[in-house]
């Protein structure tokens, strides 16, 4: 199996299929992948829907009154993962003597690969999940003491299979981006992110402006204000300024 972080979430998803195959029932494969039904369930309908095609199909009778088996597809499916698994560990294996550094090689070329039309892409671990009935906090460290709060369902939280110590990409449109005055901590509001740093950038169009702070860790986050507001808040570049985002409007995303 592979061992990066990014292949976990398809990774589980497989072996869920896998276990499907080898115990004949989705509940059983479910507590075999630490998985709730629901989630399994959820799992499942995306592998068809990815596939074009059923995976899995109910069985009738029995001793245990029915359960979960894999159509052909499925099958091969399953097969070709178990090949591929293997070859693939084989071929790490030939990396890392050829290369000790290529597991983060790789990881950069993963980054600077994913394409998003969110202007604002935060790469991160979970480091602390608050669960509710409606929504879910998670909050995301992005390096140096920077952290991105978003909230989303559980449903989400549960589709997107995500837990302390998963790798996590956060997602901001800049039009989701409001721009403050740096007032050195004394600025109160209810959004959950504030981030605070230097303008960067500052490119004006006919209607509005695309303002582009560099945060201290080294991040950057734009903003896409109107030109009225550019003007009355007097913004320069050099200018210390916030960001703020409701942690409502944080996308999370993660890599299969």
């Amino acid at each position: 199996m592979l061992g990066s972080k990014q292949t976990r979430s398809g990774q589980r998803r497989l072996e869920l299929l896998y276990k499907v195959g080898r115990l004949g029932s989705l509940n059983a494969a479910a507590k075999a992948c630490h998985m709730s039904y629901k989630g399994a369930w959820q799992a499942i309908e995306a592998m068809n829907q990815a596939a074009g095609e059923d995976l899995v199909r109910a069985q009738k009778g029995g001793s245990g009154g029915g359960g979960m088996v894999l159509t052909p597809a499925g099958e091969k499916l399953v097969a070709a993962y178990q090949l591929f698994s293997e070859q693939m560990q084989h071929w790490v294996r030939q990396l890392e003597e050829l290369s000790p550094d290529m597991w983060g090689q790789l990881e950069i070329m993963r980054k600077v690969s994913m394409k998003t039309s969110a202007r604002n892409l935060f790469n991160g671990v979970v480091t602390d999940i608050k669960k509710g009935e409606v929504n879910c906090e998670v909050i995301l460290s992005v390096g140096k003491g920077c952290e991105v709060v978003a909230q989303i369902t559980p449903e989400s939280l549960e589709r997107l299979e995500l837990e302390v110590g998963s790798d996590a990409f956060a997602l901001i449109k800049a039009s989701w981006v409001i721009l403050s005055e740096d007032l050195n901590g004394a600025l109160k509001t209810s959004a959950r992110n504030q981030f605070c740093g230097e303008v960067i950038s500052i490119d004006r169009g006919a209607v509005n402006a695309d303002v582009t702070l560099g945060l201290d860790n080294g991040n950057k986050i734009s903003a896409i204000i109107t030109n009225e507001s550019l003007d009355r808040m007097e913004l320069n570049l050099g200018d210390a300024a916030c960001a703020l985002v409701k942690a409502s409007h944080v996308l999370l995303a993660v890599a299969d």
